[in-house]
């Protein structure tokens, strides 16, 4: 039933277009992008173009009249309604449609629900009429991959320890990092490589308030160090979104060690688990002789305590962000 973005990509570029495409998911820019994508490979003019927002109860009757109005000079028309937000009676009307849709018109739908039900009209009537794609949020791995990839199509690469670092920081909302990456190679000038420090630039982060130092805090349990650099962020931005940045960095970066230790467990060697890890031979030169302190137990209860607060944090809105993370950063850091 699902099919995938990559493939309906190359059926664009080839010239083949379908009367639906239901673009479901999480991630709200891979999806703006898809449509967008769409859009470029249809070209179409004004006449040959409806784009719809806001709440479709009042539109789908429009959207269902654009759809089956006939192209003008053209092969095709494209009709987007982009409204998270579908109704029983809206569904209800455009699965109708569905049936039998417009052989000239692709229509593009979009749903916010993390996954795909099999058990819905309107994904039935999509599915078997067009096309229906699931849009995840990418993970961590993904979006360093996804960076690289844009890099070289923008002529450069990007360092893998820099595009994780962007992604420490930054999270993983494509659209956001794809702007991030776009400033970074400003200021990366002629340089063919974007490193950490065209990122940290582009960020906007002073030397005092480096981005990149509050993994390194946390993985040494610097307790006054890394309350004070958390402080710093508080300041720079909106605190609570700072504070979920920071809990992002402080699990990966107890997520990191307790890797490593298994890894170092299993028999690896040190190069191996640099390798595996994305460990810098400069900057984490003393990476491994730091983890001797803590024991894989410790890492453990650590890894819990940060599940426990991002639960907390999402499940009691009343909680204040940057107190709980400062309450976990003590935790982490004490002995």
């Amino acid at each position: 039933m699902e099919a995938r973005y990559d493939d309906l990509v190359k059926e664009w570029r080839a010239g083949k277009f379908r009367p639906v495409y239901y673009f479901i998911g999480e991630d709200a820019s891979a999806r703006t992008e898809a449509a967008a994508a769409l859009k470029a490979a249809l070209n179409p003019d004004g006449f040959n173009y409806a784009h719809f927002s806001g709440d479709p109860a009042g539109q789908v009757a429009a959207v269902i009249t654009e759809a089956l109005t006939l192209p003008v000079f053209a092969e095709r028309r494209l009709v987007v309604l982009e409204s998270p937000k579908l109704l029983a009676e809206a569904r209800a009307a455009l699965a109708a449609y569905l049936q039998s849709p417009s052989p000239s018109t692709s229509l593009v739908l979009f749903s916010e629900e993390r996954r795909i039900d099999p058990r819905d009209a309107l994904v039935k009537a999509a599915a078997g009429a067009g096309a229906v794609c699931l849009f995840k949020p990418l993970r961590e791995e993904d979006a360093v991959a996804r960076l690289q990839a844009e890099a070289r199509r923008a002529g450069k690469t990007i360092s893998p320890e820099a595009a994780e670092a962007l992604v420490a920081e930054a999270g993983t909302d494509w659209a956001i990092l794809k702007q991030e990456l776009e400033k970074a190679a400003l200021f990366a000038g002629d340089a063919p490589e974007i490193g950490r420090d065209q990122v940290a630039a582009c960020l906007g982060y002073h030397k005092a308030a480096d981005p990149f130092a509050l993994p390194r805090l946390i993985q040494a349990r610097q307790l006054k160090a890394a309350l004070a650099h958390l402080r710093r962020l508080f300041q720079e931005g909106k605190p609570d979104d700072q504070a979920f940045r920071a809990l992002n960095q402080i699990s990966s970066a107890v997520l990191k060690q307790l890797r490593a230790k298994r890894m170092l467990r299993a028999g690896r060697s040190e190069a191996e688990v640099f390798g595996a890890l994305r460990l810098h031979s400069y900057w984490d030169r003393d990476y491994l002789s730091g983890l001797k302190r803590f024991s894989e137990a410790r890492l453990r209860r650590d890894l819990g305590a940060c599940l426990e607060a991002e639960v907390c944090l999402k499940s009691r809105s009343w909680l204040s962000a940057p107190q709980e993370i400062e309450r976990l950063v003590v935790d982490l850091c004490s002995k």
